[in-house]
Order: structure tokens, then sequence, then C-alpha cells
């Protein structure tokens, strides 16, 4: 007998040929190619001048930017919209006098982000460094009803034309400057700190145990706050200009907590060295140099020629296998355990001697050929007409393996036809790899090295067909857990000044973000003065370091550290949060280190079993003063707390992890969705077919005879 359907019957078929695309629980992917692809200007098209800084201004957890005009003169706010993909104009700061740069950053320790700005003093006209000219320095607070800048603002003395770096130089947390001063009886001027106490940033000695054996700062430099011996105390290092001399120098100087920075080495740079950048290269826990040398250079087109790749390693005692640190009979550091890795090594050591296997210097000509027909004219050192403008190695992990590759703008030589060639300006990256035979730049190195490739084919022809660049960045779009580029352009290609490349390579691994706040507030911002309470997630701490080890998928256990806001002057693009790359592994990741410039004992802190593919935010405790803690003594006071814009300080470390999805997480919903589905379907069959012999067996018990009771 023939079966009919049932309403329900009908109605799942219904369901499943009208319903579906109406409920499909996945999002159209707005990139769907694996390759970089051109994202376009993201609402900033029509812009004729450079990004200058970047932020997140609002506290919102979106990277926000902020543009300079033309004429050096405006700047503006803008901000991230999620849900129409680009940037929004929203606030704009002009001036009088041409600026130079800007840093976004918490000055009044109130968990609004401000904006410090560098302006030139004495623009006669005349030129970039000359003697009569200053470098005025003004911080714009944020914060204002509206969103944007208050109307008060702090004016801080002048500077020479030698940009001040952004540090911490009393273990407070808030943000110092450590700079050149203008003085009558010295042209190179006087090292100076500009001691930030929470009303504004007064001029006072610097930190040093021994200033005067510290240096003058090149012009142009490349001075970080980072950690380099490992303890998770921001040091730092001086890029120094030799007297009479266009060598360049380097001096280290170790955090030595409340008695402040010792120096511990120096060293010459290579004639010819660039911009320096920083970043653990080879993956063993600790920061390495890399920088350019160029034989030449054009002032006029910051074309350098004849250049060379060179990673300065950073040695010092390995990873244990043990969690624990183990030490030579003599009490020297033999290795550091995994789970000590904030453990101090003194005898850490570089070397910028080309013959040493723990120095790698290789030509771009040979790093950047290609079977295009195209050769490398030389490296973009600086924007075009602007030395001041240094334009340095960035450092950042595209493919999320755990090894940083290198963005950087070249000269190509383009064949046009039979004799005709031009000159271009392509964005290159050079891929991290391990060392093997055919690799350039692994001849005589360590095996532990790592050398570069330059990425090309098809998949990177959005990046290769943009040829009139000047810079770029690396940056995460939309906070989608992968390196994005930002490229900035001379407009000569399409007249247009920005353009963003979109990563959508498919990366079998896994990565993770982490900020560290400046503990301003506990949780929300709540003010003094009353007023709405506010998110202070937009405000990172400068020179916070993490360290942390993971397993591989053989089981062999790699450390690395990531630094956040190491270098802050001539426009150094840093993202206020960290990026790192994990690489393909089956596990958490054991133990994360982070450290700040608190006083020693309390700066840094761990925390474990972290996952993969989320966002870390940290909250340090803000330092205790006396007032607060009668246990502290004199010598362990940090700052006075008079001056307060907010009611509660963070009294401890605070962590929050917000988790990303990746794009297989819904499948896997579906598919437990579904299985249960199929098992539930199952169980009431195999129950309704349960019933069925039930009945049946009550049936033949009603219809027996019971031949006995006859």
């Amino acid at each position: 007998m023939p079966r009919f359907l049932s309403l329900v019957d009908l109605a799942i078929i219904a369901y499943f040929l009208i319903g579906v695309e109406a409920i499909w629980p996945f999002r159209e992917k707005r990139f769907k190619e694996e390759a970089f692809i051109n994202a376009g200007f993201l609402g900033l098209e029509g812009i004729n001048g450079r990004i200058i800084g970047v932020g997140d201004w609002n506290g919102d957890q979106k990277l926000d930017l902020f543009t300079l005009d033309e004429n050096k003169k405006t700047i503006t706010v803008n901000l991230w919209n999620k849900e129409k993909f680009s940037f929004t104009s929203a606030h704009t700061l002009t001036l009088s006098s041409t600026i130079s740069n800007i840093v976004p950053g918490d000055y009044n320790h109130d968990g609004h982000l401000d904006l410090l700005v560098m302006y030139v003093q004495n623009d006669d006209g005349g030129w970039w460094g000359s003697k009569n000219e200053k470098l005025g320095m003004e911080i714009f607070l944020g914060g204002a009803e509206d969103g944007g800048f208050q109307t008060a603002s702090w004016k801080l003395d002048s500077s020479l034309p030698t940009q001040p770096i952004v540090f911490d130089a009393d273990s407070s947390l808030k943000p110092s400057l450590l700079g050149l001063v203008p003085t009558e009886d010295k042209t190179d001027g006087l090292l100076r700190t500009w001691l930030n106490n929470s009303t504004g940033l007064a001029l006072g000695p610097t930190p040093l145990r021994s200033p005067e054996q510290a240096c003058t700062l090149a012009n142009p430099h490349s001075s970080a706050f980072i950690d380099i011996d490992g303890d998770c105390l921001p040091d730092l290092v001086l890029h120094c200009a030799q007297s009479k001399s266009s060598l360049r120098s380097i001096q280290i100087w170790l955090n030595k907590g409340k008695s402040g920075f010792e120096l511990s080495k120096s060293y010459d740079l290579p004639r010819g060295s660039g911009p320096l950048s920083f970043g653990d290269i080879n993956r063993d826990g600790s920061i390495d140099i890399i920088f350019p040398t160029c034989a030449q250079q054009s002032k006029s087109t910051g074309i350098g020629t004849e250049c060379n790749l060179n990673v300065a390693y950073n040695k010092q005692v390995p990873i244990c296998s043990t969690e624990v640190s183990q030490s030579t009979k003599e009490g020297a550091l033999r290795c550091r355990g995994w789970g000590e890795l904030c453990t101090p090594d003194d005898n850490f050591q570089f070397t910028f001697d080309s013959s040493d296997p723990d120095f790698t210097s290789v030509p771009f000509s040979t790093l950047l050929s290609d079977k295009t027909g195209s050769s490398v004219g030389g490296i973009l050192l600086h924007l075009p007409d602007q030395p001041e403008i240094p334009l340095p190695i960035r450092i950042g992990d595209y493919n999320v393996d755990g090894f940083p590759d290198l963005l950087l703008t070249v000269q190509s030589i383009v064949k046009g036809g039979v004799l005709a060639s031009k000159e271009v300006n392509q964005v290159k990256i050079l891929v991290n790899v391990p060392c093997s035979k055919n690799v350039p730049g692994c001849e005589g190195t360590a095996k532990s090295k790592r050398g570069f490739r330059v990425g090309s084919g098809k998949a990177w022809e959005a990046l290769d067909s943009i040829t009139d660049a000047e810079g770029a960045s690396w940056m995460d779009l939309d906070d989608d857990g992968s390196l994005d580029i930002l490229v900035q352009r001379s407009g000569a290609q399409s007249g247009e000044r920005i353009a963003f490349i979109q990563n959508n390579f498919y990366h079998d691994a896994f990565f993770l973000k982490a900020q560290v706040l400046n503990g301003a507030c506990e949780g929300e911002c709540e003010p003094v003065q009353g007023g709405k309470a506010y998110n202070p997630l937009g405000v990172s701490y400068s020179g916070a370091t993490y360290k942390f080890t993971v397993l591989d998928t053989e089981g062999h256990r790699v450390a690395q550290q990531v630094a956040q806001l190491p270098q802050t002057g001539y426009h150094s693009l840093h993202t206020p949060y960290a990026y790192f790359g994990l690489g393909r592994t089956n596990n958490y990741v054991e133990k994360l280190f982070i450290g700040t410039s608190l006083p020693q004992g309390s700066h840094s802190t761990y925390l474990e079993s972290i996952i993969p593919n989320s966002q870390i935010i940290i909250n340090p405790p803000y330092p205790i003063s006396s007032d607060e803690n009668n246990d502290t003594n004199d010598a362990d006071r940090v700052l006075s707390r008079e001056y307060s814009p907010v009611k509660s300080r963070s009294k401890e470390w605070k962590s929050q992890l917000y988790l990303k999805p990746g794009d297989w997480v819904p499948w896997v919903g579906v598919a437990v969705f579904s299985t249960t589905i199929i098992l539930g379907f199952i169980v009431l069959g195999l129950n309704e077919r349960e019933k069925k012999e039930d009945e049946k067996e009550r049936r033949r018990k009603l219809h027996a005879i019971n031949f006995q009771a006859l």
C-alpha cells in the first residue's frame, strides 16, 4: 500500500528547499581568493597626505589611523567602522606650525588616548636640522564630550630636531620622554628627560647611572625601549651618531629598576647602516637587531644602492628542557627553564662582524632576484627629499609560522621592451625560512639561524602591481587575526596615496594577539568629577614584553619573544598590540610571561594554558605609594598619587581573553548539531520499534490458551 507524505514531511522538504538560504548561518566571505587582495582605499580615498600614527582612539579594540595633510598642519583622526568596513573621519586638529610627528599615548593617565604632537619651531625655510631650529612639543588630551580633543593641552619644553623617544623613566607606567635639549655651550644638545607627573611633562635629569657616558642621538635615530637581556624589563637602546663622522653606533642601557639604567654594552655599526628594527628572527626567545647597510644613498630619491640585509643575532643562554633554570658550579646561568623565561642573562652578546656565524649579511640583489626579468636597483631608506623620515624594515609574521617576516620598499628596474626599462617602487616581503643549501644568506651561518626568500607569484600580484610605493607597514584590518599591509604611495600611478592589501592566505597555524594596558583604571574608568564610565582598552603601554614557549607538532619546545610599541619616533607606525604567530601546534600556550617596567620583583607575571587564536588584554597593577601601603619604605616609593583623574586604579594584575573563532568553528557546530539530530532520530526510531515489539508480545499473551486450566 503506497505511503503518502505527511504534513511533517512536507514541512521538512519546504524547509530545505525554500528556507535554507534565509537561515544559513555562514556569512559570505568578503574576500574569497587565497592571496594578497587589494582591499581598496577603505574610506581614505582622496587624501593628499600620509598616515603618521596608529592607535585605538575610542577604545573599541579596533585600529584607528591618524593622517597628516599635504601641508603638514592638520591631523585627522579616522575611526574604523566595522559595519561599513572602512575608516570614517571623526576629529581634526590644526596647528599653525609644520608637524613632524605624533605619538599616541595616555599621558595624563586617565584611560583616554592622547596625542603628543611634535612640530617645527623657527621654521624660516632653513635646512632641516640647522642649529637655529628646535622641535616644539604639545600634548593634546583626548576624552572630550564629543570624543575628540579637550580644549586644554600641555605644552612641553622644546628639544632639538632629534625626536625624543617614549619610555618609562620612574617605573610609574606613565610615558616620559628621553631626548636632546638645546644648550648654549653644546651644539649637540644635552640628553634630558621630560618626566611625567600626571599634570605635565617637566624637564629633569635622566635616570642613567652614568649620564656622562651617554652618546649623542643620531638624527634620525632608531632608539628603542625594549628588553634586550631577557629579564622582561624594558631596556634602553640608544642609536648614536659618532662625532664628525657618518658612522653610527648603539648603546645598550639595562633597566635596573629603581636605581635607573646602567650602561652595559656599546657597539659600532657597519658603515652605511640604516634604520634599526627589532624582532626575534630565529625564535629562540631573545630580541635580534635587523637593519640595512648601503654603499650609497640619495637624499633626493631616498634610494640606497648596493645594499645588504643584516641580522645581528642576540646570543643568550638557551632554553632548558626542564621547567627550572640551571646554573654552573660558578653560579653562571647555563640555561633558562621554560617556566622561568624572565631570568636575566648578563652575558648576552651581539656581533657585527660579517665573519661571525651569529651575524648575517646578504645583498638585497640576491634576496630579491626573481624570474620576471626585473632587478633591484636599491631600497627606499627614507621618503624622497625628506631624510628626516626614515623607512625601516618592518617586522611581522604574515604566515603565522612563529618566525617574523620582513616588509620593505624597493626600487625595481623592470624591462619594458627590447632596450627600454623603467624604475618603479614596489613593496616586497622577505619570507623567513629555515636555512638550507639554496637559501640566500645561509652560507656559513649557524644551524639555528634563518634565511629569507622573496614572496612572489600569482597570489602576490596585488602587492607587486603597486609601482609608486613610499613605505609600507603591517596592520590587522578589522581585527580578523591576519596581518595585512598598509601601503603609502606617491600618487604617481593612480593619484591615490593609500592602498590596503588584505592577507587572505589560509595558513594551517595559530596566532595570538596581546595588549598590555597602563593600569590607569580598575575595569572601567570612572571620572573623579563625575561623568559617564568608559573603557580604557585604547591605552597601550610602550615597552611591554611577551615571552612564551609552545610545543610544535613534533613535540619540540620553542621559545619566542615579542615587544609592544618599542619605538615611537619618526612615524614608527607600530600597532598598539603585539601580534605573533604560534606556528603549527597541538597544544595551548603553556606559559605566557608579560613584563613591564614596574619595580623589580613585581614587574612581570604569567598566564597559563592560553587558547590559541585569541586576544589577551593585560592590565598591570598601578604602582602603590607609601601613602597607600604603610609597609612600603621610602626606597620603594614610585610616585605620588595626589592627582588622579579617575576613581580607582588597578591593584593587581588582571587579564581578559577574547577568543577569535576560526572559519572552521561554525562547521564544527553544524557537524555536532547534525550528529545530535541524527542520533536523536535513531533513538526515536529504536524506541518506536521497541514499542511495536512490546505491543506484539502483549497481544500474543492475550490470545494464548492456558491448557492447564481446562
